[in-house]
This record gives structure tokens, sequence and C-alpha cells, in this order.
């Protein structure tokens, strides 16, 4: 085996090393949160200066019913984009459906992401945020800028 064949099978298999220890950590990250995939990258200011952009938060699923006034959640804009991180500035409770009213902390004005109904249904709620690592997730900003 030349000095090349044997250096692109050691890539390879450190490659695949890494893909293994990256589904594992999703696998366990999972059975803990509850949510897959368990963090997203924020995409923009609109919760500056709690969350900044490229920031990666870790979700773990909440029962809709417990969430208050104040809480950030991350939810299912209408039309399946990328899940909204803002927080709850008022519930209402209709016809026995929870609708989350929120908003950027950023932002100068309520979301209307469901309108016309209330706010957020509760079954669009996938959890909240429970940890923050700070700027990794700008690789992740960049290429889908690029594509």
């Amino acid at each position: 085996m030349s000095v090349s064949t044997a250096r692109i099978k050691k890539e390879l298999t450190d490659i695949g090393i890494a893909v293994v220890i990256f589904l594992l950590i999703q696998g366990v990250l999972f059975v803990v949160l509850g949510v897959f995939p368990p963090y997203r990258v924020i995409s923009s200011s609109s919760m500056e200066p709690v969350y900044y952009e490229g920031d990666v938060v870790f979700i773990k699923k909440v029962d809709p019913h417990e969430l208050t006034v104040g809480d950030i959640i991350v939810f299912e804009a209408r039309g399946g984009s990328i899940p909204i991180v803002h927080r709850i500035i008022d519930i209402i409770e209709e016809g026995g459906s929870l609708y989350f009213v929120t908003k950027g902390d950023n932002n100068s004005f309520q979301d209307t992401y469901y309108h016309p109904l209330k706010g957020v249904p509760e079954s669009s709620v996938i959890g909240k945020p429970v940890l923050k690592i700070p700027k990794i997730g700008w690789v992740s900003i960049w290429f889908r800028r690029l594509l």
C-alpha cells in the first residue's frame, strides 16, 4: 500500500468515526431533550441581546400547558420554513386550545406568522431553548447563503 493510499484510508476512517460520533451525540440529545434535531441555529437578530445570529440553541420538548408569558419558545412557522425562536408575550385560550402571542425581543411588533389565528397554535410549539453556544452556527449560515 502506497503512502498516499494509506493516508486516504486513514482520512476516510477519521471522517467515518467523526460521523458516527456526531450521530451518537444526536441520538443521545434526542433521548434527553425529546426534540429532533435537538438544536437550531439562530439566523436573525430578532432576539438580540438574548440570542445573536449564529448562536446555536439546544431545545427541550415542553408541555405547552406549562408555558408562561415571558418564556422563550421555538415554533414552526406556517409553511414549514426555518423554526422561529421568540418570546411569549400573551397566551390566549380559546375553544380548549392554546395560542401563544409571540414577539422577538429586538422587534417592535408582535408576530403575525399565524394570522388570522390569535397566535402560534400549541401544536406548532417545538419546545424551549435550554442551552446556547454562541456563534458556532455561523458555518451553517454561511453554507445556506452560498446555496
